[in-house]
């Protein structure tokens, strides 16, 4: 089906649509930067044209108004020929100088890294806003696509569920050694791994967790501001520090009475990207695609354990992370590591989300 959709586009529309082929290799590593998409198209290293919002919407008004092609057909056809715009954020530390996260529990979860939001190619002008660990918000009510609408700069998608797909692409090993011996060279009993993580603007927020000497009634959600009638109100800021964080959980610290991120001491299998293979001493380029048609049973114990043998979440064949993405969502990296020994040694990360319009 592939082939015939890009055999017929190309023939109709061969100086306007170059074809995003399925990436069938491992990119190169990231080039040294945090960056994100210009609103424009562009070739990448590999020669591969990455589409614009604009060129999106340009080549549906091709299909439909010069090739008479009717609308829900030429959905179809940008559907079928997988041509969409996306995001992509990328950090590199490089073999030479790993960005190291060392077991312990200040140290053994950190941030890595964040994607521009979904839908939105050109936002955030400080690359420091990618690669910053924010506060702690958990989330509250969140915005229609509608909000969304009026902010942005190109035309906005109108589906629900608009992303098509998630693609990870990390190097990293472990600290060379350890592990049980029966697991050398594998990737089961790794204790050195990825998660993949979740922000979004809420219109509203908890507030921060009652003092001893206040109330200690349950916290509510409130609106972050009282006149509902106001039209801004109904926008997010699209500011970093009002973030809220969906996943990692958000919970109440008992002993300190303030947010922290909850981090299990296990893996958990709905969001682990990738684990490092045991006793590899050289990096390993790790290219990890999420769809949003994936549908391997997360109850299918040998789906799963197809997974886990090229070191995947085993809950993470079946599409539900990518379909619950909405517009503005933005998708982060955590790095893992747990027990003594553990070093989780990590070059670069590279993030694309790709989404329909």
């Amino acid at each position: 089906m592939w082939n015939t959709v890009s055999h017929i586009l190309t023939s109709i529309l061969p100086p306007v649509l170059p074809i995003r082929p399925r990436p069938d290799s491992a990119p190169t590593p990231a080039d040294g930067t945090t960056t994100q998409d210009p609103t424009t198209g562009k070739m990448d290293a590999e020669g591969v044209y990455k589409p614009s919002i604009t060129d999106v919407i340009v080549v549906k008004a091709m299909l439909v108004k010069g090739l008479q092609i009717p609308v829900e057909i030429a959905d179809n056809i940008i559907e079928l020929a997988e041509y969409w715009p996306h995001v992509t954020a990328e950090v590199t530390w490089g073999d030479e100088r790993p960005n190291q996260v060392w077991s312990g529990e200040s140290r053994e979860n950190q941030f890595l890294l964040r994607t521009p939001p979904l839908g939105f190619p050109d936002w955030g002008t400080d690359t420091t806003s990618y690669t910053k660990t924010i506060h702690p918000n958990p989330p509250g009510e969140g915005y229609p696509t509608s909000s969304f609408q009026k902010l942005a700069k190109s035309p906005v998608t109108l589906l629900a569920q608009p992303c098509r797909r998630i693609v990870f692409t990390i190097r990293s090993k472990d600290q060379g050694w350890g592990g049980e011996y029966h697991n050398q060279n594998t990737y089961n009993g790794s204790w050195t791994w990825f998660e993949a993580g979740l922000e979004r603007w809420c219109k509203s927020q908890i507030p921060d967790p009652p003092q001893p000497c206040e109330s200690h009634e349950d916290p509510v959600q409130k609106p972050v501001r009282d006149d509902d009638d106001n039209d801004d109100d109904k926008q997010p800021s699209m500011n970093l520090e009002d973030l809220a964080t969906v996943i990692p959980e958000v919970v109440v610290d008992p002993q300190s009475n303030e947010f922290n991120f909850n981090h299990p001491l296990l893996p958990r299998e709905n969001v682990k990207i990738q684990c490092n293979k045991l006793t590899e001493r050289e990096y390993i380029t790790h290219v990890v695609e999420w769809n949003h048609d994936d549908d391997v049973d997360p109850e299918d114990e040998v789906a799963a354990k197809k997974l886990h043998d090229v070191g995947r979440g085993g809950q993470t064949g079946n599409g539900e992370f990518v379909r619950n993405m909405r517009i503005g969502d933005v998708v982060t990296v955590w790095g893992k590591t747990r027990f003594g020994g553990w070093i989780n040694n990590i070059s670069s990360v590279k993030v694309e989300v790709y989404w329909s319009v």
